[in-house]
């Protein structure tokens, strides 16, 4: 029930729901009131994911004198047409089933706008309470995927050695959690069946990867967790993936790896991961759905792989620490498995795989050039995916000179003799150049530079970036614990030159340098700490080491060999549930965001439904809009414009990351777009040569929404 008497939205809608075209809450001697204007709606994202049909019920009254007609509607498809009285009245309306390709549910009233004396306000109808709620229905798919999958699953566990007990005590709890998360769990972007179909995967890999009966439960609850936290919580897509999508769009049509047709500027750095979209869209998938699909993936690719490194690092019970620190971390959540759509998840399971692989060489496992290489070959993947990769691998070629030169005699002609024989920097490095090297020769041939335009876009400032830098990684210290994270060095206590020696001393290399790095270009702009997400997994392992070594210390001890067990628990309990539930108070601000990418959306739509093919928008929000418009885009930040990129901003680094280059002159003179929503008239701090261009136009979207639009005279 959506109460629209009550400040916000009803916590029981929220964050499912979206309002549009209704005004503060108001009252009179007798009752709270909202007015609607001529045309509003209630949408609930991806609702039809939980449900295939709705019935809305409504609580409204005219509010004046000679009502006009008023229209529901549903999608945009008329439902019913009434004439609302002076006394509140109820109405319950069927609306019609899913359009193709949209699973948003939406109520949209309209009527002939009224005004009262004193008001210039275009007022509709008077409400107190909307209320969608989903049909009954029976989920075919699931009902039939549950029983063959906890068939599957048991008889994995008796393979791998279960007893029958064993077995049912990883089956009944897994499925409790299923039917719960059925009976409970909100709308998120992927059906229920799509969701525990990843689910059930991710408990047949621990099966395979765990031993011990609890450690795989264990496993198959936290991948659980995992892939139904966009149901669990709100979902949101970053504007900044769709640059990515436009890039792919074009390539896929025929245009090369650009933004603009004709224009060779590199405003992405996830050249991988626009390639992975380029694929989906030139085999018809949607690039949206498969974004939300591979963070669900990625995200339980981290969980497992940190729990099978962890596992031969630590043993079993504490790789189980490290993987709840994982399963329960927001900050990877909020960049994986709900959402945000950018290639974080990706870069950070290719870092892990890298460790893996690395750390597996360095304890002579097999073929160790072949693992070196196998190393090279995942960096270069990195570094395609994102630029850090190239830091990733001065620090493991670094590392590995040094481990591999310890205790050698080191007179220059045997430092010289022994790397010679053992060859095992070439290795590592040989591939990774016969990747990277052409891939740079590329990239300056097409684009004329060496670095992404995102990178002149974003970094600069010097010293003034640093303070941002500090708050930002600091913002992540309080996400991991704060002064928990000390924990991470525990593991140093009994010997600390043989930790360095050890796997312990690459990790606090990489998580050394790599925060060092954060901190000169002075994070990002994102919610939750993005540029540290790729860390999480390595910080939990150095968590679940330093938590080990305490409490084999105290277990030393006869005085606390018994409270020791329970004081773990409660920490690691607390610590857990306060990682869940510390996006709550960003939420709102998460939530707006992924509302402006739809809005920017409903203006892409607009461009290729009414623009001509000359025609051409200015923008802040660079990437549904382009992606959705299909016409000349331009990015008034910079990102893919060679321009503005490039233009000296005073107090660069003080401000929002990625967000201080502009040059408004530049863009009404040069670059001369047709339209520029009024949403960023802002940026135009003397608007005198802006009104002098252009005039202003108001524009109605497919959702019926009225949008302001600056338009250049001709």
């Amino acid at each position: 029930m959506l109460d629209l008497t009550q400040p916000q939205i009803d916590e029981k809608f929220d964050p499912f729901g979206d309002l549009f075209g209704f005004y503060e809450l108001e009252y009179n001697s007798q009752f709270p009131y909202r007015w609607s204007s001529d045309y509003a709606f209630v949408q609930m994202p991806f609702g039809y994911h939980l449900a295939p049909r709705y019935v809305a019920t409504v609580r409204a009254q005219a509010g004046m004198g000679k009502p006009n007609p008023l229209i529901f509607l549903g999608n945009e498809r008329p439902v019913a047409s009434v004439t609302p009285t002076d006394v509140f009245r109820v109405y319950r309306l069927l609306l019609p089933p899913a359009p193709p390709g949209d699973a948003n549910v939406r109520l949209e009233l309209q009527t002939q706008p009224r005004t009262l004396n004193g008001d210039n306000r275009p007022l509709g109808v008077v409400l107190s309470d909307i209320e969608l709620r989903g049909l009954p229905h029976t989920n075919w798919p699931a009902q039939a995927l549950l029983p063959v999958a906890f068939g599957l699953i048991w008889g994995l566990a008796r393979w791998r050695g279960a007893r029958i007990r064993d077995a049912l005590l990883i089956c009944v709890p897994l499925g409790a959690a299923l039917l719960s998360l059925y009976a409970f769990a909100g709308p998120g972007p992927l059906s229920y069946a799509t969701l525990a179909a990843a689910s059930l995967g991710a408990a047949a890999v621990a099966m395979l990867i765990a031993r011990q009966s609890y450690a795989r439960l264990s496993l198959a609850l936290l991948g659980t967790l995992i892939s139904f936290s966009g149901m669990i919580w709100s979902t949101w897509l970053s504007d900044d993936v769709f640059i990515s999508f436009r890039y792919a769009q074009n390539l896929v049509a025929g245009n090369g790896l650009v933004y603009n047709p004709g224009e060779r500027v590199e405003g992405y750095t996830n050249f991988l991961y626009t390639m992975l979209a380029a694929l989906v869209l030139r085999l018809g998938g949607d690039p949206v759905y498969w974004t939300y699909l591979s963070g669900v993936g990625f995200a339980l690719g981290l969980l497992l792989l940190t729990y099978w490194l962890a596992a031969r690092l630590l043993g079993s019970s504490w790789a189980l620490v490290a993987a709840l620190l994982v399963a329960t971390s927001q900050s990877l959540l909020l960049h994986s498995a709900r959402g945000g759509g950018l290639e974080t998840a990706l870069y950070a399971l290719l870092l892990l795989t890298t460790v893996a692989v690395y750390l597996g060489a360095l304890r002579g496992r097999g073929q160790v050039n072949l693992a070196l290489a196998i190393t090279g070959v995942l960096l270069a993947l990195a570094t395609l995916t994102r630029p850090e990769g190239a830091l990733l691998l001065m620090i493991t070629a670094f590392h590995y000179t040094a481990y591999d030169l310890a205790g050698v005699d080191l007179r220059p002609g045997a430092i010289a003799r022994t790397i010679r024989h053992k060859g095992g920097l070439g290795a590592l490095i040989g591939p990774y150049m016969l990747l990277i090297v052409p891939f740079f020769i590329w990239r300056y041939t097409y684009y004329g530079d060496l670095l992404p335009n995102t990178f002149y876009a974003k970094v600069g400032g010097g010293l003034r970036a640093l303070p941002r830098g500090l708050a930002y990684s600091w913002g992540f210290a309080q996400t991991m614990g704060g002064p928990l994270l000390l924990l991470c060095l525990a593991g140093l206590i009994p010997d600390w030159r043989g930790a360095l020696r050890s796997w312990r001393g690459y990790i606090l290399l990489l998580l050394g340098v790599y925060t060092v790095y954060i901190i000169a270009v002075g994070g990002d702009v994102f919610r939750g700490e993005r540029f540290f997400v790729p860390l999480v997994s390595l910080v939990a392992i150095l968590f679940a080491d330093g938590l080990a070594q305490i409490v084999r210390t105290a277990m030393a001890r006869p005085t606390l060999r018994l409270v020791t067990p329970v004081l773990v628990a409660v920490l690691l309990s607390v610590y857990s549930l306060y990682a869940l539930e510390r996006t709550r108070s960003i939420d709102y601000i998460i939530k707006g965001m992924d509302e402006s990418v739809w809005l920017y959306r409903e203006i892409g739509w607009w461009m290729a439904d009414h623009a001509g093919p000359d025609e051409s928008i200015a923008v802040i929000g660079a990437g549904a809009i382009a992606y959705y418009g299909q016409h000349t885009t331009i990015d008034m930040l910079g990102l893919t414009d060679h321009h503005i990129a490039r233009v000296v901003m005073p107090n660069m680094g003080a401000g929002a990351a990625g967000h201080e280059k502009s040059d408004p002159a530049y863009v009404i003179n040069e670059r001369r777009p047709t339209y520029i929503p009024d949403l960023w008239q802002g940026y135009f701090t003397d608007q005198t040569e802006l009104r002098a261009n252009y005039y202003l136009i108001t524009i109605k979207t497919r959702y019926g929404r009225d949008l302001v639009m600056w338009k250049r005279r001709s």
